[in-house]
């Protein structure tokens, strides 16, 4: 057979994303605060584009002035009015406003009208759409604590302003300064001295040194390198550090254990000077450089609101208050379409309007998505907002998928980095998810975290004179109908960091 050169036709099918699809699906798991830098991103790249007053109303449909139409990302009349006009106005240039290409355009399809509820289960419960044109804040409930958190001096500001006010040499000055920005927040110094002293190229005597004047800084107990030796500080500024005392902290993994025979042999004193030294160890600072504000700690904000009504239905909204709130300039658009003067700046008209288009859409279908989901999330778990943790349910993606008529991976996604407010507290949506373990009677099954919590109200109301064991454990719990291996047992307690039955008997039993 000769080996020869031909053109050949073939036909096949493959399942393509466009790169609208892909950032759609993007959108889905994005945070709130992620959502806002997306936007931002758009609105610098497209100049039709304004980013609204995130304290201004949204004006209701027809208030809005010739020249501007607002987009929010769940105002369903908003956005209705903006897809109009903007596929008035592609029709005007050609082009055809297709739909978004995604996987869960089914969200669109039935729309029920904003004024009933989207869905109902029983008497028990009704899911509000009213999420979609109001702002959803609790009139009860404030979620700004990080508007009144005041600037305070850091650890490092604390420790510069002492090493400005030294006179060293200027290598001692520079290894000082680089020592200060190694800290972590605790006060800890957490790299070697070899290390520093190969960044500077000099002998760890040197470094030694440095960090021996550092010690000497305010608060007491910074730039140690580990629990012992910060606690070493303090006792030796307070001029209590004799041979016993630092016998005792050389060793408080054993004091960690209650192994207090062998420290009273190790540091050759009786249990009264035993005890007098553990409260003189507990009226110490293990953490000086908490001493000073560090970072912000950012309040986790709610993207779904959760109540119940007077008449006892549970109602669900989206918190617009953190959505960005986009403006498209069609006053703006008009006159610059009439002054483009070549092809170019008529195609570069029309991808503007294309992409305002799609991020209309995207915002919309990403709000309705996230309604979706919490909305059947709050229906299956009802019985939780109802009386508590011990009645959560075994849920999984799959029932929420088959549900609302959705993919698993679009749940998945909808769930993660998302959080709800609800009347017992805030919750991630993934915390909702958990497995099932089985009943010892044909009945329902119980959810991980109702067992974890079962397991942990065990262990709080046990006796001293009587500590349970995980087989004890195991046995309570089956009395209670929950078919629990020892095994699972031990890892839940792990997993809630409660020690061990031993260990525990030695902590509440222990007394000098």
């Amino acid at each position: 057979m000769a080996l020869t050169p031909r053109l050949e036709l073939k036909q096949s099918q493959s399942l393509v994303m466009t790169p609208q699809l892909q950032q759609a699906i993007r959108l889905l798991q994005y945070s709130n605060m992620e959502l806002v830098d997306f936007v931002i991103d758009e609105v610098e790249k497209n100049p039709l584009l304004e980013i609204g007053e995130s304290g201004e109303q949204a004006p209701t449909k027809g208030e809005n002035e010739p020249g501007e139409q607002e987009i929010n990302g769940t105002d369903a009349d908003s956005v209705a009015s903006s897809d109009e006009y903007l596929s008035r106005d592609n029709a005007q240039n050609g082009d055809s406003d297709a739909p978004l290409d995604t996987d869960y355009e089914n969200v669109f399809n039935n729309d029920t009208p904003s004024d009933e509820p989207l869905i109902s289960h029983g008497d028990s419960l009704s899911v509000s759409g009213g999420g979609m044109t109001s702002g959803g804040s609790f009139e009860d409930m404030d979620f700004s604590l990080e508007q009144r958190l005041g600037e305070s001096a850091t650890l490092r500001d604390h420790l510069e302003d002492q090493l400005n006010m030294i006179i060293l040499p200027p290598n001692d000055k520079l290894i000082l300064q680089y020592l200060i920005g190694m800290l972590d927040e605790s006060g800890y110094l957490n790299e070697e001295v070899e290390t520093i002293a190969e960044r500077f190229a000099c002998c760890n005597e040197e470094i030694e040194r440095v960090l021996a004047i550092a010690q000497t800084f305010d608060p007491i107990g910074v730039f140690a390198r580990n629990l012992s030796e910060c606690l070493k500080i303090q006792q030796r500024e307070l001029d209590r550090l004799d041979p016993a005392m630092e016998a005792l902290l050389d060793n408080l993994e054993l004091l960690a254990k209650r192994d207090f025979n062998t420290l009273k042999r190790l540091c050759q004193i009786d249990t009264e000077d035993l005890r007098d030294m553990i409260e003189e160890i507990q009226a110490l600072n293990p953490k000086p450089g908490t001493l000073f504000g560090g970072e912000v700690v950012q309040t986790v904000i709610p993207d779904v609101f959760v109540r119940k009504s007077p008449k006892g239905e549970w109602f669900v909204e989206l918190n617009n208050d953190t959505l960005p709130r986009v403006l498209l300039n069609n006053r703006y658009h008009t006159v610059v379409r009439k002054q483009a003067r070549n092809r170019e700046e008529k195609e570069y008209l029309a991808e503007c309007m294309a992409s305002a288009n799609w991020l209309v859409k995207a915002l919309d279908q990403r709000a309705r998505t996230i309604l979706k989901v919490s909305s059947e999330l709050v229906r299956q778990q009802s019985v939780f907002f109802e009386k508590g943790i011990k009645y959560l349910r075994p849920l999984n993606l799959k029932t929420i998928a088959e549900a609302i008529d959705m993919h698993e991976s679009t749940v998945s996604r909808v769930t993660a980095n998302k959080y709800i407010a609800t009347n017992r507290g805030i919750f991630e949506m993934k915390y909702f998810f958990t497995t099932a373990i089985s009943s010892m009677e044909e009945g329902d099954v119980h959810s991980a975290e109702a067992v974890k919590h079962a397991i942990k109200s065990l262990i709080d109301a046990e006796s001293p004179k009587k500590i349970l064991s995980d087989d004890k454990l195991v046995e309570l719990l089956k009395g209670e109908g929950i078919d629990i291996a020892r095994r699972t047992v031990a890892k839940y307690r792990e997993a809630l960091n409660i020690p061990s039955s031993i260990q525990r008997r030695r902590m509440k039993n222990s007394a000098l």
